[in-house]
């Protein structure tokens, strides 16, 4: 790239900062950089282009971004619209603006400052919200980098829904990667002349939208590894957040979901090591309600009624029990449990889930399990059967507890020297402060089916409960 301006900070056009509207910007003037095309463009040509780009191919809708800005301003013709933005940024750049000296409120810089509000920057306030700026001045101050820097976020984002979705994490190379993936496909329709406005997401809810991005990450990015451990967190582990914003008129609005860095390791690992196994747990829990009636053919991965059949890459849009619990930071062990009578279900899954995200610890998993081989021992199916009606019956915690008793009695009375369970384990391991004991005993029914799949001599038949039913009668209390 040839530096033809003197009074621009070259580094801090791509310089991380963590703000990440000013970082969206950074990584799409590095992507255009990288390109061979715009490589020997300096930062005023790459703004002629961009704004060209806005104006001409998107038609200067960019009012979810930039309220009242020189290229949305409903009384300039597109050319004017295009000179304007380019008289602005040439003004930054020269310092023929209005500015004061100072350090940035986003890069910490110390240099000379410009102001910043909703027309020229992201979620910012001004006019009637001074109240958000420290003395109540008009507005933030920038650097012009920073600046200049935000006039290139919308290339770079997404539409989901009527929201604009921004998807930032803690690794730069993650961020690139979703950066590029929507800069790619612009350029592409551009090129073919089908570039309308802002890339369209093919999701509408922000936990589809998420979980694609984490399973894309999986599958496409090398730094992301995966092992047989069950510590997961390690030091390429990202924390996803996704930002769904408007910067339109009157109603400012964002929403912020986050995906811990945890929960991103673990999706990533399912889908390396039980990929099969967990996709399909995860594609039985789609749901529409244009489609009450339509069941899920495991033969042929799709949903289908009497009428239709929709494959992936329709039903992937619908909402998802699972990725909403998960992305909500509720349990989903309820749903393993219904899923794991009629499916033979991996319980390292069930384990890791348990370990990472519930943070349980690994001997209550452990003896979660010899309660389950310890009623699955005996090959008497009906006695077997009888078990799993009374576990299931439980509804209050001393029902429960005192069945573990009598498990333990009966293990003692065979003549067993090993304790099924010692006073510790039922203290500290099964029962402790702050845990739930309903979760206990799903898990220890989870067991007991995933053990019932791994021997096919015994035929125990289970009852099955519909959804709603089932999981009014499997909540927490």
């Amino acid at each position: 790239m040839e530096q033809k301006s003197k009074q621009i900070d070259y580094n801090w056009l791509t310089k991380p900062t963590g703000d990440p509207f000013a970082d969206v910007g950074a990584l799409v003037i590095k992507f255009l950089w990288s390109q061979k095309q715009y490589a020997n463009m300096d930062i005023l040509e790459l703004i002629k282009l961009v704004s060209t780009i806005y104006v001409n191919n998107w038609g200067a809708n960019l009012y979810s971004f930039f309220l009242n800005s020189r290229i949305t301003q409903p009384a300039f013709n597109s050319q004017r619209k295009i000179e304007e933005t380019n008289k602005y940024y040439n003004s930054l750049i020269n310092d023929t603006a209005q500015f004061k000296e100072g350090y940035c409120r986003i890069s910490g810089k110390q240099s000379k400052l410009f102001y910043a509000g909703r027309d020229n920057h992201i979620m910012s306030g001004s006019g009637a919200f001074i109240n958000f700026h420290h003395g109540y001045e008009a507005g933030l101050y920038l650097s012009k980098e920073i600046l200049i820097r935000t006039f290139f976020v919308p290339f770079g984002l997404m539409q989901l829904g009527d929201k604009i979705a921004l998807i930032h994490t803690d690794n730069e190379e993650v961020n690139y990667f979703f950066i590029s993936k929507n800069l790619k496909e612009n350029l592409r329709n551009i090129g073919s002349n089908n570039s309308e406005g802002v890339l369209k997401s093919e999701f509408n809810n922000p936990a589809n939208a998420i979980f694609d991005f984490t399973e894309d990450c999986a599958t496409s990015l090398e730094m992301i590894k995966s092992n047989e451990t069950s510590e997961l967190i390690d030091e390429k582990a990202v924390t996803i957040t996704l930002y769904l914003f408007t910067n339109f008129g009157a109603k400012p609005d964002i929403e912020i979901y986050r995906l811990p860095a945890i929960l991103f390791k673990l999706i990533t690992h399912f889908n390396k090591l039980f990929r099969e196994e967990w996709k399909d747990f995860i594609w039985h829990h789609y749901h529409n309600s244009k489609y009450k009636n339509a069941k899920f053919n495991s033969n042929t991965g799709s949903w289908e009624t009497e009428k239709d059949i929709v494959d992936f890459n329709t039903f992937k849009i619908w909402r998802n029990y699972i990725y909403d619990n998960l992305l909500n930071n509720n349990s989903i062990i309820t749903y393993i449990l219904k899923w794991s009578k009629s499916n033979k279900f991996n319980f390292k899954i069930v384990e890791l889930y348990c370990r990472n995200i519930l943070n349980m610890d690994g001997k209550t998993i452990q003896k979660i399990q010899d309660l389950a081989d310890f009623i699955v021992h005996n090959p008497d199916a009906d006695k077997i059967k009888k078990a799993i009606v009374r576990i299931n019956g439980f509804k209050k915690s001393p029902e429960f507890r005192q069945y573990i008793l009598k498990l333990i009695a009966e293990n003692y009375n065979m003549g067993n020297e090993k304790p099924l369970v010692t006073l510790t384990e039922y203290v500290d391991y099964l029962f402790p402060d702050g845990s739930y004991w309903s979760e206990i005993r799903n898990l220890m029914l989870i067991a007991i089916y995933q053990k019932l799949h791994e021997l096919p001599d015994i035929k125990v038949e289970i009852e099955t409960t519909d959804d709603e039913d089932f999981l009014n009668n499997n909540t927490e209390d």
